[in-house]
């Protein structure tokens, strides 16, 4: 039984469905508001995929799960037309009939199918999107081959792929720093990414440039080494860690100047790092620009694994950066677990964001994939 404020839409349909009496090019969805018909009207599809997931009706702004409904009775359209007196008639029955019958309507009535589709928002999954453009990483120019262009989805197909409104897919090529090459999209290696970074900050403190006022040209101009011939990615690294200014000048994030140079200088340690030591060599590999600013250690959660040290009577660090474990959630979780048997609430949730969808929080992906220890503790769920 459907409430009684449900509003259903009629959808034309190329394919017959229900009983023999329904109307072949007609079928019922269910739909959120009013308002939602307008965007429904001028840009919807319909996409299946494969593997016998979900269709999903997809507009230019948000997607959505369809679920058939099934229903004990057919639904009815009435479509009343313009009053039914005829001019070509002039019989005495018809003036007999009086002025009641040609106030009438006639109206067509057509029958639907006995269900209809509910409508539920489906997000984009971010996770599953970084795992389609990984495929055809992009490692420099000089190691373009045929076979990894092949890997590289257009927009469009990346709408079908992840059923997904262009306007959700944007936003998420955004989030993941996709970068495009040829009209298709992929990410760049973090080697060709950290090489960029580190010519930048070479290219502004060697020419004593103000990193809140940084030219695109200027840069590009001042690169040296193999990543000079790479522009796009000089470009493309700058933009994704600044601010724009105006269209060509950019402000540098200082908390991802030393994001980037925590993990140059964790990555090269094999052995724990004491964090008085780490923090007196993070402070003196900042750029000279930035002696005012002193490194947050919070930066690093998604970094490294802090645990005291009673050797040293210290936290010591470990590098152990979010970006490479696993982007299949089971196997994420496998991986955190197989490092730490328990993991507190705050020191686990950095490792996961990155894998949440934006309809879930980080509580309830614990609650499907691990086991609530005692209060904010969390371990891994037996094996089935």
């Amino acid at each position: 039984m459907l409430a009684s404020n449900t509003i259903l839409k009629v959808v034309p349909s190329s394919q017959r469905c229900g009983d023999d009496n329904s109307d072949p090019s007609l079928f019922f969805v269910e739909i959120p508001s009013l308002d939602f018909i307008q965007e429904m009207d001028q840009a919807a599809d319909l996409i299946g995929k494969e593997n016998g997931s979900k269709a999903a009706l997809v507009t230019s702004k948000k997607s959505f799960y369809m679920t058939k409904v099934e229903s004990s009775n057919s639904f009815i359209v009435v479509n009343p037309s313009s009053n039914s007196s005829s001019s070509s008639s002039s019989s005495s029955d018809e003036n007999d009939a009086g002025n009641d019958n040609k106030r009438r309507k006639v109206c067509k009535a057509s029958i639907c199918p006995s269900f209809h589709y509910e409508l539920t928002r489906k997000y984009l999954d971010v996770s599953e999107l970084r795992r389609i453009l990984s495929a055809g990483t992009y490692e420099g120019d000089a190691e373009e081959c045929p076979s990894k262009s092949s890997l590289r989805p257009t927009k469009s197909s990346l709408c079908v792929l992840l059923q997904t409104s262009l306007t959700e897919l944007e936003k998420g090529l955004s989030l993941v720093e996709a970068f495009e090459v040829d009209g298709k999209w992929t990410v760049i290696s973090e080697e060709l990414k950290n090489e960029a970074f580190e010519e930048i900050l070479a290219a502004a403190s060697a020419n004593d440039m103000n990193l809140s006022r940084l030219e695109i040209s200027s840069i590009l101009k001042s690169v040296t080494g193999d990543i000079s011939t790479e522009k796009d990615v000089v470009e493309h690294c700058l933009r994704n860690n600044s601010a724009a200014v105006s269209s060509d000048v950019f402000s540098m994030d200082v908390g991802k100047i030393a994001t980037f140079k925590a993990r140059k200088i964790l990555s090269k340690r094999s052995t724990p790092y004491p964090v008085k030591e780490f923090m007196a060599t993070w402070t003196a590999e900042m750029p000279h620009q930035t002696t005012s600013y002193v490194p947050d250690i919070s930066l690093l959660k998604n970094l490294c694994l802090s645990e005291y040290d009673g050797k040293v009577s210290d936290d010591v660090l470990t590098y152990f950066p979010s970006s490479n474990l696993p982007l299949d959630v089971s196997s994420r979780f496998k991986r955190l677990f197989e490092v730490r048997e328990c993991w507190n609430e705050d020191d686990i949730e950095p490792f996961l964001k990155d894998v949440v969808r934006e309809d879930e929080s980080v509580v309830q992906i614990l609650l499907k994939n691990a086991l609530l220890k005692e209060k904010g503790k969390w371990i891994a769920k037996p094996a089935s």
